[in-house]
């Protein structure tokens, strides 16, 4: 019967806006065992991988795999826009990234690996002979690579989304997008991050942070870019600028200046680029604040579930040992039960044993006319009350 194995050893490389091509997995030996050639080679031909496969951010626990085998829509990051191939000895297949995870990628995709989660027959020997095509195989986003692992390739910013062989005329926002991708592409990169500000029918502005080993720096640059129907390209060199944003009184008569002049008018406000750059940061800094709480909120939210989804299990096991209807189930195991489920490492095997043996010592008691009490079969009185503590519920289980 196949097994499900995991193998961090692939990586992944931008092959442009939302594209990467994976490296999926190399031969050799890794964590769940050994993966000859001749068996990656006839993954692709059985198509283990094949095009639609999903990627999730980070493997699922076993919890999380045994009660959602098909992974969580929450977690999906991108999918395989082919079908993953034999190429220079390895696995590999390009990649479409979701627009909530590109920026990722891109900034961290160097660090990053990829994970193969598959099922597979391994040999006794732990010879890894056929990776089986399954509906539930995954190629993961993971925080450490292994052997082989990365994102391999960046696609040119000419391969900008396919969507352009559609449009018949470019709009201002069109154009917009295309020269963010475009300057993103030509100047950044590991620590570097470009980003467009403004732009008109033959220039455009752009910002360049900096922060590698000599230090964190900002330069505003100005370069000509052409158009040609739907295909965009910056020319020339970039000539770093100094930019100030400047406010006049609006007439019937005064014409409007294109983006980037900076003649000063007489008798005109003045507002320098600074209150631009802190209202970008207050609002970057709300993005970064609301991201944090949502995160929070399902951290919470899955912690909930689980938690529920142990109870659940323990208290199963209590009824199933039990032979009962849940209400009729003494309640002291009802509440180790549940004082068992608050343990993140709950083991239910271990705690169905205790409770199975429990079950079957009370029986024992009962049917030789020695009840226990742990039924409650005498009242509690308010001017008696029985505290039920967590060594009480142990004591209970292990028959003490």
């Amino acid at each position: 019967m196949p097994k499900h194995i995991r193998e961090a050893l692939g990586t992944a490389t931008q092959t442009g806006p939302g594209r990467v091509k994976l490296t999926l997995i190399t031969p050799g030996q890794g964590s769940s065992g050994t993966y000859p050639a001749e068996v990656l080679e006839q993954a692709a031909k059985d198509k283990a991988f094949p095009r639609g496969t999903q990627m999730h951010v980070n493997h699922d626990s076993a919890l999380q795999a045994m009660e959602r085998p098909e992974g969580d829509l929450r977690n999906l990051a991108g999918v395989l826009l082919e079908d993953a191939h034999w190429e220079d000895g390895a696995l590999v297949a390009e990649a479409r990234i979701g627009s909530a995870w590109r920026p990722f990628v891109e900034e961290f995709g160097e660090f990053i690996g990829v994970s193969i989660y598959a099922a597979a027959e391994i040999a006794d020997d732990g010879t890894v002979t056929r990776l089986v095509p399954d509906p539930f195989n995954r190629a993961d986003l993971v925080t450490v690579a292994g052997r082989g692992g990365e994102i391999t390739e960046v696609l040119e910013a000419a391969r900008v989304i396919e969507s352009r062989s559609i449009v018949g005329e470019a709009g201002n926002r069109d154009v917009r997008e295309w020269l963010a991708q475009a300057v993103r592409a030509a100047h950044g990169g590991p620590g570097r991050w470009a980003w467009l500000r403004d732009f008109d029918p033959t220039q455009c502005w752009f910002e360049v942070e900096v922060d590698d080993a000599t230090g964190y720096s900002v330069h505003t640059y100005q370069q000509a870019y052409q158009l040609d129907g739907v295909e965009i390209s910056l020319t020339g060199d970039p000539i770093e600028v100094r930019a100030h944003t400047e406010y006049t009184p609006v007439t019937t008569d005064s014409p409007t200046d294109p983006a980037g002049v900076t003649e000063k008018k007489e008798g005109a406000t003045m507002a320098t680029i600074d209150d631009k750059e802190l209202a970008q940061l207050r609002e970057a800094a709300g993005r970064v604040t609301a991201l944090e709480d949502e995160n929070k909120t399902l951290k919470e939210a899955r912690d909930a579930d689980a938690l529920q989804a142990r109870k659940d299990k323990a208290l199963g096991a209590v009824t199933e040992a039990f032979g009962k209807e849940g209400k009729d189930v003494p309640k002291l195991y009802v509440t180790a039960a549940e004082s068992a489920a608050k343990a993140e490492d709950y083991d239910h095997d271990a705690f169905t044993a205790m409770v199975n043996e429990a079950a079957a010592a009370l029986a024992s008691e009962q049917g030789a006319g020695n009840p226990t009490g742990v039924g409650e079969s005498a009242p509690v009185t308010e001017s008696a009350p029985k505290t039920v503590t967590d060594d009480d519920i142990v004591a209970a289980l292990e028959g003490r």
